[in-house]
């Protein structure tokens, strides 16, 4: 690939080249030869061309190709092109240039054919910023048909079938692209835009990243690279939330997220304190106990669930337990002693502080109705 300077230089020779032509041609008087002989030195000096080294004049010469015939492709394709922009609405239009190979080499398109593509590659060009992505195709299409080893054809016909919607052939156009010339850095680009088109986020997030380590600057890239990344992460997200639960998130759900009915209910201990709190009007007392209030407002607060040695060590709320325990202890046996009830022992009926309070079932359910007194106002932080 020639660089910005080759390429300056090349066209001041093809000038110089023409004009020479013009004067072997007699297209200029005889005075007019001598300035064009000065203007040709004043363009050999500004573009540094030394015009007696013959390797370097025949390095940069377009022979047999001359300025005044590229102008004619040139001009005719243009023709051609505004004559095709009067009926660009309709479906059927076609790239109107003829992109019939003249004579290829063994070595590969003739020069000639090389031009004629570059002409199309323009024409295509023209297309798609007029978003005529139909015709801009069929004109990169025909530059192909000339010339088939220039990734560029590839990647901007690439380009337009992404813009047309046709996704799957410009990954294929982009691939080409990138197997003809591997640094092309466009072709990863072209590459990850059909991919993100079809859905594919991960290669197209492969795409971009292969396209940075060849032009790390391009914020084109870096934009389109952290657009494919969020649609990767929401995608995944989505996927997981969709998926269903393992058996340890969902006893993981079952201790943490909400407690087991079904358990609570068969616990006899449980049902029995139960039938004497509704009994004897035990869960009203709960309710305001100013204990179980600061308990519950401390979890509201911090978030802690109180230890057992605090619990244990508070007379009013072992007061509490021990007449909730007699109280079952009567209800649930009648053969039962009040002195057994208070002394905490584990009489027919009565139920023991320690064991209601080792009890796992028993605690979830307290966190969850600590968690239930707090009415949602952790989620309006």
């Amino acid at each position: 690939m020639q660089t910005p300077e080759e390429s300056r230089k090349r066209l001041a020779m093809a000038i110089i080249e023409y004009l020479d032509k013009a004067v072997a041609d007699s297209l200029i008087s005889t005075d007019g030869a001598e300035s064009l002989e000065i203007a040709k030195q004043c363009i050999s000096d500004a573009f540094e061309l030394d015009l007696e080294d013959d390797a370097e004049t025949k390095a940069l010469s377009l022979k047999p190709f001359s300025l005044d015939k590229v102008f004619d492709v040139y001009m005719a394709t243009q023709a051609k092109l505004e004559s095709s922009n009067n009926t660009a609405g309709s479906s059927t239009d076609k790239a109107p240039v003829d992109a019939t190979p003249t004579t290829n080499t063994a070595s590969g398109p003739s020069d000639e054919d090389r031009m004629r593509a570059d002409a199309f590659k323009a024409e295509g060009n023209s297309f798609v910023t007029q978003k005529n992505y139909k015709n801009a195709i069929d004109a990169y299409t025909r530059a192909i048909d000339l010339v088939s080893d220039t990734a560029v054809y590839y990647g901007n016909r690439a380009a337009a079938y992404s813009q047309n919607g046709e996704y799957e052939k410009a990954v294929a156009d982009a691939k080409q692209a990138l197997k003809i010339d591997p640094s092309y850095s466009k072709g990863y680009s072209r590459l990850g835009l059909a991919h993100y088109g079809l859905g594919q986020y991960k290669e197209a997030a492969d795409a971009y990243t292969d396209g940075l380590a060849l032009d790390p600057g391009n914020k084109g890239m870096l934009e389109s690279l952290e657009s494919a990344k969020s649609k990767l992460d929401a995608s995944s997200v989505s996927d997981r939330a969709a998926s269903p639960a393992s058996p340890a998130a969902q006893s993981a759900a079952g201790s943490g997220g909400g407690f087991d009915l079904a358990s609570l209910m068969s616990n006899p201990a449980l049902m029995n304190m139960a039938q004497s709190m509704m009994a004897n009007g035990g869960l009203e007392s709960l309710m305001s106990n100013p204990s179980v209030s600061r308990m519950a407002e401390n979890f509201r607060n911090t978030g802690q669930t109180p230890s057992m040695a605090d619990m244990m060590n508070n007379p009013e709320l072992m007061d509490m337990a021990r007449n909730m325990s007699g109280s079952a202890g009567s209800t649930g046996n009648a053969g039962a002693t009040d002195s057994g009830a208070n002394s905490g022992s584990s009489g027919a009926g009565s139920i023991p502080l320690a064991s209601l309070m080792n009890n796992p079932a028993l605690m979830n359910m307290a966190r969850q109705f600590m968690q239930g007194n707090n009415g949602g106002s952790g989620s309006q932080q």
